[in-house]
């Protein structure tokens, strides 16, 4: 299979084009963005809108998703050592959260003196919502995601804060294309009421997010006082995995069963790229992760391939983890069978993502834009 020259993606990955060098398109628009990127410039975008949010002195300056994973517990320490915020960090209680995830999760809190909730919404529709995901749509992240949603729209509406600060970066972390991947809420959605969940359940936990307001929803947030702004902080400062990890070990006392391993913040992610490796075989999820970090000069493509390969050998091999997940949640193995071929996009497309306004709104919104920039 031919690959980019530069990163690691096949030339079955979705809407991938090669020059005449071998280099994939991909490459070329993260070199756009990010090769020249004015880190100086940008920090001080974003010290901006840290005073903004201060200026408003609300009872908390910012909200953070924390899972008690390496990016996120790095936000925490930035904001508060570096940037001074007062923040309230929120975790979602997905029910999978390892012992290591919640470990860090009560350090953190206590070594940097923030307050933190942790967010339990009734596991036995979480637990069926789930299954529901498992059996009719082959994968069950997209819960969790709308999870997390859920407890960061809540609390910011609680107490009106004016800034929410995530760890997901585009520099660095897995971009997957709708092909690949979604975790969008009309997906979910569509799922849910395929699975024979009422309307009021179904709402009462898939909330909207932030780029689904209408112009009209935002305009009304402003007047009334409750909006904010969202930002990941890796995008606008350097994002090195190394540094992280020798800052949280040594200043922090942050724990990781394993360096080299992302989502220790959950003990059935393996569960995840078990099931997504059966819907794309031969996909290896990691590889869009390893081209990124490629990329970024924190991983050479030689050891990525390497790394890829060892994957490779065991993409069938059953997770350790996969009788607990499936009698956590009910699920019997015929259960994933039926699920092998299902996918995202039996129930959503491009044009189903997309804003939808008519053209006052669309006139409204570009007014709005102009706005928020003064």
């Amino acid at each position: 299979m031919i690959r980019c020259s530069k990163c690691i993606l096949p030339e079955d990955f979705p809407n991938i084009q090669f020059d005449n060098k071998g280099i994939c398109n991909y490459c070329h628009a993260w070199d756009g963005k990010w090769k020249q990127f004015d880190y100086n410039k940008s920090e001080q975008e974003l010290v901006s809108i840290i005073d903004a949010a201060k200026a408003k002195k609300r009872r908390y300056d910012c909200l953070i998703p924390y899972s008690g994973g390496r990016d996120s517990s790095y936000v925490v320490y930035l904001c508060k050592n570096k940037y001074k915020l007062n923040p309230l960090l929120v975790t979602f209680n997905n029910l999978f959260m390892s012992a290591y995830a919640m470990e860090n999760i009560h350090s953190m809190a206590q070594r940097l003196g923030v307050d933190h909730v942790m967010f339990t919404y009734r596991p036995d529709i979480i637990k069926r919502f789930y299954s529901a995901m498992v059996r009719n749509g082959g994968e069950f992240c997209s819960v969790c995601a709308t999870g997390i949603n859920h407890v960061r729209v809540l609390y910011q509406r609680i107490y009106n804060i004016p800034l929410i600060i995530s760890g997901t970066s585009s520099r660095v972390d897995e971009q997957s294309p709708l092909e690949i991947n979604s975790t969008h809420p009309a997906y979910v959605r569509k799922v849910l009421i395929k699975s024979g969940f009422s309307v009021h359940d179904i709402d009462s936990f898939v909330l909207k997010r932030q780029n689904e307001f209408s112009t009209l929803e935002r305009v009304r947030m402003k007047m009334f006082g409750n909006d904010y702004t969202t930002i990941n902080l890796p995008d606008f400062i350097p994002w090195n995995n190394q540094e992280i990890q020798r800052v949280l070990e040594e200043e922090l006392g942050w724990k990781t069963p394993d360096r080299h391993k992302d989502h220790i913040d959950c003990k059935f992610a393996p569960i995840k790229y078990y099931l997504k490796n059966r819907q794309i075989p031969h996909f290896i999820f990691t590889q869009e992760k390893y081209s990124q970090l490629i990329r970024d000069g924190q991983m050479t493509r030689e050891d990525a391939l390497k790394s890829w390969g060892k994957m490779l050998e065991t993409e069938g091999n059953e997770p350790s983890e996969l009788e607990e997940f499936l009698c956590f949640l009910d699920l019997q193995r015929q259960d994933l069978e039926r699920s092998r071929g299902l996918s995202h996009l039996d129930y959503i497309s491009k044009k189903d993502i997309e804003s939808k306004e008519s053209r006052v709104y669309k006139a409204l919104s570009y007014l709005w834009k102009l706005y928020r920039r003064m």
